[in-house]
C-alpha cells in the first residue's frame, strides 16, 4: 500500500519503521496534513503520525471502480480499531464513554463506508487498506 505519511518530524521518525516493517510504501512526507489541492502524489491513504509513535488514518484516495471510497471520521476509527481487536459493543461503548446504540451506529457507518457486508469483512477490508493495524 502507498502512503503519504503526515506530522511533526519526530512522530514521523518514531512511525515510519513500523510502517516499513509491515510493508507500506512510504511515497512522500510532509509536515502538515495534506489537501486535495496540495496535490498529493499517487497514494491509497494519508496517515497522520501522532504522539507516542501512533497512526491514524485521515482519509483514504483508494477508488473502488471510479467511486472513491468514503473516509470514516475520528470516531469511527476509534470504533474500528476497537473492532479490529474483538472487542463487543458493550465494551466498546464503555471503553469509549458511549452508548452501545452509538456504537452500533459507528459500526453500521463503518460497514457502509468499507462497502463490508459485516463486522468481520469490515475489519478485513480495513486491514487490507492499512485502516487498522493488528
Amino acid at each position: 500500500m502507498r502512503i503519504v505519511l503526515a506530522g511533526p518530524q519526530a512522530d514521523r521518525d518514531r512511525l515510519r519503521r513500523q510502517l516499513l516493517d509491515a510493508g507500506f510504501d512510504i511515497v512522500a512526507e510532509t509536515d502538515a496534513r495534506p489537501s486535495p489541492a496540495d496535490g498529493v502524489p499517487a497514494a491509497d491513504a494519508i496517515v497522520e503520525a501522532t504522539s507516542g509513535g501512533h497512526a491514524s488514518v485521515l482519509r483514504t484516495r483508494e477508488l473502488s471502480g471510479d467511486v472513491a471510497i468514503e473516509a470514516l471520521t475520528a470516531r469511527e476509527q476509534e470504533v474500528l480499531a476497537h473492532v479490529a481487536q474483538g472487542m463487543p459493543n458493550k465494551a466498546i461503548a464503555e471503553a469509549l464513554g458511549i452508548s452501545d446504540q452509538t456504537v452500533k451506529f459507528h459500526v453500521a457507518a463503518i460497514i457502509g463506508k468499507l462497502g463490508a457486508s459485516n463486522r468481520t469483512d469490515a475489519v478485513r477490508r480495513a486491514i487490507r487498506r492499512g485502516l487498522v493495524v493488528i
